[in-house]
């Protein structure tokens, strides 16, 4: 069984750091620190205080060498052996340490870590540090203890809203394409299809039309003169007689 240490050191640039130490649990021989990995480690004011809030429990019931309040642990204080699910508890908070921006975030996922059973506690812990996708599984933990679900109140709101919208924006006949108003069974009228149809413009095909009706009317009123002609000349034939 691993083992969970706390302890915060002092660097003359940096001032306090705060780090957790996961060590194997090794019965023929006694801890290394070369035996120990680092879970996490935090520097800024910010995130220290909030994570001396969140140990400050865990503190209280350390293991070895014995409790001690969140305000006395510094670095002049010996390093605090914390029970197993402190120290998942703990760790799952140093891994989000960096990533909360705003003091709502934080107290959402300390109220929230403080609520997860033990046993949801431990699926955490081995998914956010061990295995290959460590990454996702504290942004899904980062998002399931931080996430905020919308107040009743603003979803009637938006149902009213889109109930009372203008009826200007609802689509009409007139506003519908003309592949809304044919279905895919019913033929469209000729003219329409020759509009859709690339390269065609209706205009030159209307003055066509025009121009083809005038030959037309001009052919017929030519063949009535030269029938008109023909019968004149054949009444004069026939007087001479």
């Amino acid at each position: 069984m691993e083992r969970f240490r706390l302890r915060v050191r002092h660097e003359p640039k940096r001032g306090q750091i705060w780090e957790l130490h996961l060590f194997p649990q090794h019965p023929h021989r006694p801890l290394r620190e070369a035996d120990g990995r680092i879970l996490g480690s935090s520097a800024t004011p910010e995130a220290i205080l909030w994570l001396r809030q969140i140990a400050g429990t865990f503190l209280s019931r350390a293991e070895a060498p014995g409790a001690i309040s969140s305000e006395a642990f510094g670095p002049q204080a010996e390093p605090r052996w914390l029970m197993p699910e402190d120290g998942m508890r703990l760790a799952l908070a140093f891994s989000a340490a960096r990533w909360l921006a705003t003091p709502q975030q934080r107290r959402m996922f300390r109220e929230g870590l403080e609520e997860l059973p033990s046993e949801v506690v431990l699926y955490w812990f081995t998914l956010c540090f061990y295995g290959y996708r460590q990454s996702a599984g504290r942004a899904a933990l980062r998002t399931f203890l931080t996430h905020e679900e919308p107040a009743e109140q603003d979803e009637e709101d938006a149902v009213v809203r889109q109930r009372k919208r203008p009826r200007a924006t609802e689509p009409t006949r007139f506003s519908m394409t003309r592949s809304d108003l044919f279905g895919e069974g019913q033929e469209r009228p000729a003219a329409d299809v020759a509009a859709e149809q690339p390269g065609i413009d209706m205009k030159s095909f209307a003055t066509r039309d025009a121009s083809g009706m005038k030959q037309q009317r001009k052919a017929a009123s030519s063949g009535a003169l030269k029938r008109s002609d023909t019968r004149r000349r054949k009444n004069e034939q026939e007087e001479v007689k």
